[in-house]
């Protein structure tokens, strides 16, 4: 009995749940998108979180940068 519920358990988790390990939310949901759960752990992101938000131009660079500067360095 014990046996049969582990097998079932891998198959279970070796055919329906992803490999997400190192990825942040925004890649595991273009992931999603473009695999399967077999084929996850060779997916590689194409780009990170934040070059897609640089390249839409939702963030205005020359404000975080003035943040930056008015903050000066902790380290």
């Amino acid at each position: 009995m014990w046996g049969a519920l582990c097998t079932s358990a891998f198959v279970y988790a070796y055919l329906l749940i992803p490999e997400t390990k190192g990825l942040s939310l925004e890649q595991v949901d273009k992931m999603m998108e473009e695999t399967t759960p077999r084929t996850s752990s060779k997916w590689v992101p194409h780009e990170t979180f934040a070059a897609t938000i640089l390249r839409e131009g939702k963030v205005d660079m020359s404000a975080v940068v003035e943040d930056v500067e008015r903050r000066g360095s902790k380290y």
